[in-house]
């Protein structure tokens, strides 16, 4: 008697461990709560997330032209939030790295350590949340450094550098790691 293959789930259901919505009051709801009957069923989930490598390209300061929102910081903790909450992986079962370069140099800069745009970063603690989350590494580029004056030492403590922003996305992507432009 031949069996017919069990065709593999493309939404990847049994994936999902756990809502990460939750109501007013900040009690845990479901999928099918939060977008209706149904919505659970039809949601797609990461196929395997754990070893999962993803690069961040940070080159903007500004999300929006008022400047009240950092660029891609709310992307990259959402990104995190599915994984650990959505998924059940925990941070340090994946790695991130978030390469500031060009338009995005004042993210890395420390109010508090004496560059003359230091002021501007209105986004540190956003910034500092991200170097203090396991699994994640900010690092910046050397080549915008250069050009914008910037030393170590007037930097958030925590962030790296790297050689040259598109060279360092480039070299990421060629050892695994998945490229994202928020």
């Amino acid at each position: 008697v031949a069996h017919a293959a069990t065709a593999p789930d493309p939404l990847n259901k049994a994936n999902c461990v756990a809502s990460p919505w939750t109501d007013a009051a900040g009690n845990p709801i479901t999928v099918d709560q939060k977008f209706g009957d149904g919505a659970a069923a039809v949601t797609r989930c990461l196929a395997k997330p754990k070893g999962m490598k993803v690069v961040y390209q940070f080159n903007k300061y500004c999300e929006d032209t008022a400047c009240t929102k950092v660029y891609a910081v709310g992307n990259i903790l959402n990104h995190i939030r599915d994984l650990e909450v959505t998924h059940g992986v925990p941070a340090g079962e994946f790695q991130m790295m978030v390469i500031v370069h060009a338009g995005g140099w004042k993210a890395v800069l420390d109010p508090a350590k004496g560059h003359p745009n230091a002021a501007d970063n209105v986004f540190a603690d956003q910034i500092k949340t991200l170097i203090a989350t396991r699994g994640v590494k900010v690092m910046f580029c050397q080549n915008t450094a250069n050009s914008n004056k910037v030393l170590l030492s007037q930097m958030l403590d925590g962030v790296g550098f790297v050689t040259s922003g598109v060279s360092a996305l480039a070299d990421l992507q060629r050892i695994g790691y998945n490229y994202v432009q928020p």
